[in-house]
């Protein structure tokens, strides 16, 4: 039987390896995936929440959800438009507060 310390275990190592994908892109996508990794090691870890208290557990997993499925539109919307203005989804071809190049 997995117990709840082996979940949480399992979620920081999912959390490390998106914290590790997210420093290390080089493209929206990677930093996409990093993000999404980061998110299911919180969905890891009320899995293990759930076996100490469930309610707690069922309210913070509500948001999450909520939390997740905002960021993933929104990230998806910021590649297609950053696509289709530079036609390129290289992290290069970003600048940070709208700087012209």
């Amino acid at each position: 039987m997995i117990d709840a310390v082996m979940l949480f275990t399992s979620s920081i190592t999912v959390l490390g390896i998106g914290y590790v994908v997210v420093a290390n892109s080089l493209d929206l996508v990677r930093l996409l995936i990093g993000l999404e990794l980061m998110f299911n090691s919180i969905f890891l870890a009320l899995v293990g929440l759930y076996m100490v208290d469930p309610l707690v557990a069922f309210g913070i997993t509500i948001i999450s959800v909520l939390t997740s499925a905002t960021e993933f539109i929104a990230l998806i919307v910021a590649i297609l438009s950053i696509d289709k203005i530079t036609k390129n989804i290289s992290l290069d071809a970003l600048r940070a507060g709208g700087e012209e190049a």
